[in-house]
């Protein structure tokens, strides 16, 4: 088990809101190897003792464990500044004669080009490991060109490209659904499936995320990344195996049948649009382009939709919708599978009669499944039949570390498959860049709109 985290990028809010955090709910569980330690590292003048103070405080926010939990993190912690563009600077941090290291990238994408050469002389084991955050690059091409990178420059240590949703219990529901009961399964195609909605829509507003998000907008920060890979749970055929090789590699062939979509299918086939002010609950939200730190230079988009089809036997015919936004009337985040509708003669005698629709939270564990059952005289009543599994006992990015810590890719984004996904989106993003697709609004609080045309 890996017993040592250098932690790159230390004094950000990745840090301390949900990484350590994680690490302080490993602690009390006992899960983690006797001596861990964790090493900041960012390019801020603190000590050792700023960088414990600073944490302790975080910890105390963000952290739900007893005191002792905290008390024993902040022990584990060490800090050096450096700058880690710099090759010598970062392999005197990693060190030679050292435990097995988990080396966490928790700093801006940009900076990765640079950062992956420096690490590059710090001559990392087999045993080693690198955790780099998403987004994993801005397009194909500088995924494509992040990946060389690791290839030939850093070919030894395990490289975990991350996506927090792969790492949730409320998403690997899917797999248990799916492959553990055997209702599922044998529906779970094209003969009974008519479309697929994969939505994540939130309340919130931007809450301060400008540096970011504003950079990003709606289908970097959530379709391209997660709600693509909640598609690839949906889309995979059932592994051969239950090891990592073969749970990654048919979810890298699910995406790789998704089409790539056609230019002629922008406007019907994808939406974009940015909330104007409005009121949400009881509270007045300001129009996005006047939010502190959005440039409206830049026209991103707050709502994104995309439609996609799948080219394989199990899937050909369906279409899938992939949508977030940000303040919307309420929250809402599923997997909703629409079967088709029963054959015609049924309908005529069973007025009312519904399709079956199975919703899968996102973020409320949570199974909901539509049906219909006989109602007086003759007539259908829909009802919901629901269950609720246990809430999850650690967050994901506690799962996501001691996946790590044990040297387990499973959960993880593997490079092709990090590059399947902008292959997909690459072509949304050129037309709207382009124009070929407007900008549309929709008032804070309001139903987002659909296809401009």
């Amino acid at each position: 088990m890996i017993g040592r985290m250098v932690l790159f990028g230390a004094s950000g809010d990745l840090t301390s809101r949900l990484l350590m955090p994680a690490v302080a709910q490993l602690a009390e569980a006992g899960l983690l190897p006797p001596g861990f330690s964790v090493l900041g590292s960012a390019n801020t003048d603190w000590s050792t003792e700023d960088f414990r103070r600073h944490i302790a405080g975080e910890l105390a926010k963000h952290a739900p464990v007893t005191p002792a939990a905290r008390d024993a993190v902040v022990r584990m912690l060490s800090f050096a500044p450096a700058d880690v563009t710099q090759a010598t600077e970062v392999g005197q941090l990693i060190g030679g004669d050292r435990p097995d290291t988990l080396v966490y990238l928790a700093l801006p994408p940009g900076l990765y080009p640079s950062v992956l050469p420096a690490l590059a002389g710090a001559r990392l084991r087999t045993s080693d490991a690198v955790a780099i955050e998403k987004p994993f690059g801005t397009d194909l091409a500088s995924a494509q060109h992040l990946n060389q990178i690791l290839r030939i420059q850093l070919p030894q240590p395990v490289i975990f490209r991350i996506d927090h949703f792969l790492s949730s219990e409320l998403v690997r529901r899917v797999l248990a659904l799916r492959f553990v009961n055997r209702v599922f399964e044998p529906v779970w195609n094209a003969v009974h499936v008519d479309h697929v909605e994969i939505s994540w829509l939130e309340s919130l507003t931007l809450e301060g995320r400008a540096t970011y998000y504003d950079t990003a907008g709606a289908m970097k920060d959530m379709v391209q990344n997660h709600l693509m890979e909640a598609m690839a749970l949906v889309l995979m055929e059932q592994p051969a195996r239950t090891d990592a090789d073969s749970f990654r590699g048919v979810r890298v062939e699910g995406l790789r049948a998704v089409a790539t979509p056609a230019a002629q299918t922008m406007r019907t086939h994808t939406v974009r649009a940015r909330y104007t002010a409005g009121t949400i609950g009881t509270r007045q939200v300001p129009s996005y382009i006047d939010e502190p730190g959005v440039d409206p230079g830049r026209d991103t988009e707050t709502y994104a939709s995309l439609t996609v089809g799948v080219d394989n036997p199990r899937w050909s015919g369906v279409p899938f919708t992939l949508r977030s936004g940000k303040a919307l009337a309420a929250d809402s985040a599923e997997i909703a599978i629409h079967f088709r509708p029963v054959p015609r003669y049924l309908l005529d005698q069973w007025p009312g009669v519904e399709p079956n629709v199975l919703r899968i939270g996102l973020t409320e564990p949570y199974v909901r499944l539509s049906t219909t059952l006989n109602g007086p005289e003759r007539t259908a009543e829909t009802c919901r039949l629901e269950a609720r599994s246990t809430p999850p006992r650690f967050t994901a990015y506690a799962h996501l570390i001691l996946e790590m810590l044990n040297s387990n890719p499973m959960l993880f984004i593997r490079g092709d498959e990090a590059e399947e996904a902008w292959r997909i989106i690459n072509p949304v993003m050129k037309a709207w860049t382009a124009g070929v697709v407007p900008m549309q609004e929709y008032p804070a609080g309001q139903t987002p709109p659909g296809p401009a045309s």
